[in-house]
């Protein structure tokens, strides 16, 4: 009884904070002006205001490329990057147009991190309190269900807003994608967050070891292999042929192994999320019919139908007797087993590229799209982005909301320098040397998604259960996703309910 208190009075202080964030004053010093009817930022001075913005400096463990905050807040020197000087330039350009001074706060909190972070600076009204927060989604989504950011479609009626999610730079149905109510967004996604291209999966291919190999598939060459991608025809069924033709029993113990002579495919984390976000079944979805309402998939059957494909591949498909696929806990144990030069196949993701460890990777490599799980049931590849990329989101304790959406809103316009910089002259042209790369680099950005179906329903089951939402399943595993999600759906059913139902009260 004694903590369920606590907690009631948590919650009601959040609410109050809630209220309290929408009130004359706390926006910031006036609204800086308008915009003109070409989309000019010249009427906008905010006359010196500072926009304190807070940068995740973070490495995750789980990956192996540098931190993103070289992408948002840019080094101390830019030197010979190219992507580092456009960083700098668009960053000092949105101060002087905007005449504001942006205070960066470097973080360094992992995503388990960062719901507590957000509490601790909410709760106690701190003085120096991010007006932007700039981390991972993971604990943005929680920090949004518990009440402490900031609704930026209706901030408040006496405050100038200057979000438009409909602009270019901006990532819109990503933003509806991480809320529970269209008429409250309160987490924005956009080109300034390089993360959103860095984290988007991908299949990395040994194109050597692919050639060596080709009398075991049914290509003559590694080109045909890649223009059988670029045509559609990649797909479970093509890789678990492919990974049985070549697969070669070191150990000779009927299972694939890092240190087999030639491992077909590597797949990382084989969950609920990886099944159904590169399948285009979605375990969530939002109800056009009903304010877009988030509810459970009733008819499950053709979600259990592809969770059963990806699990079957240990099986081959019957098409050759030892299972040559294998799992791995995390995208970083599945890339180092790629960069050991026995693997055909792994998952991971694009902004692996940047990594020293796979830039000097000594073999000729590239990659392709996930595959689609079946040909003639998916017309289009469907990239996925990883739940750790960093977005932003304002707290209800900024002081400057209308600075601070100027900020965000002018960033996203004047990126597409550092997206360029970024893609083409980094990842397609620096870190590989393969033009079939080049070419599915751009099939994956094209078919980049948002499943936050997976996300939402995750933060459902950890909020109100405390346990993690469908367990990992792994191919070595004999469970199947299917069968968990089964087993589980109602207990996810209540959760959503209850979030929902708390997600009305705010604002």
């Amino acid at each position: 009884m004694r903590k369920t208190r606590i907690i009631s009075l948590l919650l009601a202080l959040v609410f109050c904070l809630g209220s309290l964030a929408s009130c004359d004053g706390l926006g910031g010093n006036g609204d800086g002006g308008d915009r003109g009817d070409d989309g000019s930022w010249e009427g906008v001075n905010f006359d010196g205001q500072v926009v304190n913005l807070s940068i995740s400096k973070n490495k995750y463990d789980e990956c192996m490329f540098p931190a993103a905050d070289i992408y948002t807040k840019g080094p101390d020197t830019a030197g010979s990057n190219e992507v580092a000087k456009e960083v700098l330039a668009r960053n000092k350009a949105a101060e002087e147009a905007l005449g504001i001074t942006v205070n960066y706060q470097l973080t360094d909190k992992k995503y388990n991190e960062i719901l507590e972070d957000i509490q601790n600076i909410v709760l106690t009204s701190a003085k120096n309190s991010p007006d932007i927060y700039n981390n991972d989604i993971y604990g943005l989504v929680r920090a949004m269900t518990n009440g402490y950011l900031w609704n930026v479609k209706n901030p408040g009626d006496d405050i100038k807003n200057y979000f438009d999610f409909t602009k270019d730079g901006w990532y819109e149905e990503y933003i509806k994608g991480c809320t529970y109510d269209q008429e409250k967004l309160y987490i924005f996604a956009g080109d300034y967050f390089i993360d959103l291209i860095r984290m988007a999966w991908v299949v990395y291919v040994n194109n050597d070891l692919l050639k060596d190999n080709l009398s075991s598939t049914a290509y003559k060459t590694v080109d045909d292999f890649y223009m059988d991608v670029e045509f559609g025809l990649w797909d479970l069924d093509t890789a678990a042929q492919i990974a049985s033709g070549v697969f070669a029993d070191y150990n000779q113990d009927g299972e694939a192994q890092p240190e087999d002579t030639t491992v077909g495919l590597v797949i990382n984390s084989v969950t609920s999320w990886i099944v159904s976000a590169s399948s285009q079944i979605t375990l969530f979805y939002q109800d056009k019919e009903d304010g877009y309402k988030p509810k459970m998939m009733q008819d499950t059957a053709e979600y259990q139908k592809v969770a059963d494909e990806y699990m079957d591949m240990k099986e081959a498909r019957g098409v050759y007797e030892a299972p040559s696929v294998t799992g791995s806990n995390s995208v970083l144990e599945g890339t180092k087993c790629f960069l050991n030069g026995n693997v055909v196949f792994a998952y991971s993701r694009l902004g692996e590229l940047e990594s020293e460890n796979v830039r000097n990777f000594n073999v000729s490599k590239g990659l392709v799209p996930i595959p689609k799980w079946d040909v003639s049931a998916q017309e289009d590849y469907h990239t996925p982005v990883h739940d750790q990329a960093e977005l932003g989101c304002i707290l209800n304790t900024a002081q400057a909301f209308s600075a601070a959406s100027a900020l965000m809103q002018y960033l996203n316009e004047e990126s597409e320098k550092v997206v360029y910089a970024y893609y083409e002259k980094g990842l397609k042209f620096k870190y590989n040397d393969d033009k079939n790369t080049r070419t599915m680099m751009d099939m994956v950005r094209e078919a980049t998604d948002s499943p936050f179906s997976w996300q939402v329903g995750w933060a459902c089951l950890d909020l109100y259960t405390g346990t993690p939402a469908l367990k990992k399943m792994y191919l070595h595993n004999s469970d199947t996703v299917s069968s968990t999600f089964q087993a589980e759906r109602d207990v996810y059913a209540n959760c959503l309910n209850e979030v929902i139902e708390k997600f009305a009260k705010l604002d």
